[in-house]
């Protein structure tokens, strides 16, 4: 398997790891995949740091990704770009996220939700 491959199918699954209750719900699990540098812009407008996500947690989502792609930025960093879909809604957001390859594996080091047009 070809390293870019590997790394799309490596990030994929952290994405969903993202999207799951298990981890969404457990403080100590987001945190584990976030850099302490990290910051979202999220869809609503607001921009969150690490401490506010451990501290305030996540809610549970129902989110499919589709379109999912990465792109290399550098040795140690990546670009994954995808689409989210709500189940409940029907609600699609495009999505970016950082992610850099630290001791003990990858870390999300940015993201932003979007709201897709129509």
């Amino acid at each position: 398997m070809d390293e870019q491959l590997q790394v799309k199918e490596t990030i994929l699954q952290l994405e969903r790891s993202l999207l799951e209750d298990d981890t969404r719900l457990s403080s100590d699990a987001v945190g584990n995949l976030l850099t302490e540098d990290f910051l979202e812009h999220g869809s609503s407008g607001q921009a969150f740091r690490k401490v506010d996500i451990v501290t305030n947690g996540l809610d549970a989502v129902d989110l499919d990704i589709r379109d999912f792609d990465v792109r290399i930025l550098s040795e140690d960093t990546v670009l994954a770009t995808f689409r989210t879909c709500d189940a409940a809604s029907g609600r699609e957001q495009l999505r970016s996220s950082i992610w850099r390859y630290q001791p003990g594996g990858w870390r999300m080091l940015f993201h932003q939700g979007t709201p897709a047009g129509k």
